[in-house]
C-alpha cells in the first residue's frame, strides 16, 4: 500500500470523508423527492416587475395527486378557538422537515411574489380560500386568518419551494369545522358569476381526456358586459386552481405567459391562458382568482375528464 502524501494527516482525511458522506446523503435525499412527470417543478431564478429576485415555475400544467406523492415535510395546524362556520379564525401553522427541523422563512424562495401559498377547500368544493401566512419568528411558525363558510373537514395544502432544493414541496393537513358537511355535486359548466363579475372559460373541447395538455382561456366581464379591468395579483392578472372530487390533490395553474417567462399583456382584451393536465378521470372543480378594485373574486367551473 502506498504511503499517504506528506501534506495529509488523519484529521484531514477524516474531514474529506465527512464532506463526501454529506454530499452523498444530500444527493440521495434530492433523488428521493417525487420525480414523476409533473410530480415536482423545476424553478429558475428570475427578476420580477419590481426588480426583486424570485423563483418561478418553468412548467406548471400538472395535477399533483398527493395520494401517490410523498414529500419530506410535516405541517401542524391549530386554531385559537373551536372553528365555526361564518366566524373568522386565526390559524397557527407549524412547518418542519420529516426529521423534525423547523422550516424558517429565510429558507424559502419567493414564488409568484410569496414565500408560501396555502389553499383550503371544504368537502363540498364550494368554499375555497387562497392565503399567504406570515411568519411568527424563525421557529417554523406561521399564522393566517380565514373565515370558513361551510361545515366539515377542510383540506389544507401548503406549497413552498425551499431555497436549497429549488423544488416544490407540498404539506397537507385538515381543519375541522363542526357540523354536517355538504357533499360535492357537479354539473358541467364553463360560465359562472361571482362578486358582480361573469367568468367564462373557453378552449374546452367536447371530450376532455386525461394526460393531455389543454390550453384554456379565461375571460372576465363586468356588470356592463365589458371586459373587467383585472389588477395584478401574485404577479399576474389571474390564477386558477383545480381540485378533483375526492380532494386527492390539486393543480395550481399560472398564466402561460408568466410560466414561460414572457411579458404578459395587460390590456382588458389581452388573452389570459392556462395549461390544464390531469392524470385521473372524473370531475374537477376549477377556481379562477382575479382582483378588481382591490378585492379578490373567485369564479368556478366544473369539468369532467374521461
Amino acid at each position: 500500500m502506498s504511503a499517504l502524501p506528506e501534506w495529509m494527516d488523519k484529521r484531514q482525511i477524516a474531514g474529506i470523508a465527512g464532506i463526501t458522506v454529506l454530499f452523498v446523503a444530500v444527493y440521495f435525499l434530492l433523488r428521493a423527492l417525487p420525480d414523476a412527470q409533473c410530480g415536482f417543478l423545476h424553478y429558475e431564478e428570475v427578476v420580477n416587475a419590481d426588480g426583486e429576485v424570485e423563483f418561478c415555475a418553468t412548467n406548471h400544467a400538472g395535477f399533483l395527486d398527493l395520494s401517490r406523492l410523498s414529500y419530506p415535510v410535516r405541517m401542524g395546524l391549530e386554531t385559537g378557538a373551536t372553528a365555526s362556520a361564518g366566524v373568522e379564525q386565526e390559524v397557527s401553522l407549524e412547518l418542519e422537515t420529516s426529521g423534525g427541523m423547523p422550516i424558517a422563512p429565510h429558507e424559502l424562495a419567493v414564488t409568484h411574489t410569496r414565500k408560501m401559498h396555502v389553499m383550503l377547500v371544504d368537502p363540498s368544493l364550494e368554499d375555497y380560500h387562497h392565503v399567504h401566512p406570515e411568519p411568527d419568528g424563525l421557529n417554523g411558525l406561521y399564522r393566517f386568518r380565514f373565515t370558513p363558510r361551510k361545515a366539515g373537514s377542510y383540506s389544507v395544502y401548503t406549497e413552498i419551494v425551499p431555497l436549497r432544493s429549488r423544488r416544490q414541496v407540498i404539506a397537507t393537513g385538515a381543519l375541522e369545522v363542526p357540523g354536517a358537511p355538504e357533499a360535492a355535486s357537479f354539473a358541467s359548466s364553463q360560465v359562472s358569476e361571482a362578486g358582480g363579475l361573469r367568468f367564462a372559460l373557453s378552449g374546452v373541447p367536447e371530450r376532455l381526456r386525461t394526460g393531455r395538455d389543454y390550453r384554456l382561456e379565461l375571460q372576465v366581464y363586468d356588470a356592463d358586459g365589458g371586459a373587467a379591468k383585472l389588477e395584478t395579483i401574485m404577479g399576474a392578472r389571474g390564477h386558477m386552481v383545480a381540485f378533483d372530487a375526492e380532494r386527492r390533490g390539486f393543480a395550481h395553474m399560472h398564466p402561460v405567459a408568466s410560466v414561460l417567462g414572457e411579458k404578459e399583456e395587460s390590456g382588458p382584451d389581452a388573452p389570459l391562458a392556462f395549461l390544464f393536465n390531469v392524470p385521473n378521470s372524473g370531475w374537477y372543480r376549477i377556481f379562477a382568482q382575479v382582483q378588481v378594485d382591490g378585492r379578490e373574486v373567485f369564479g368556478s367551473f366544473d369539468l369532467h375528464l374521461l
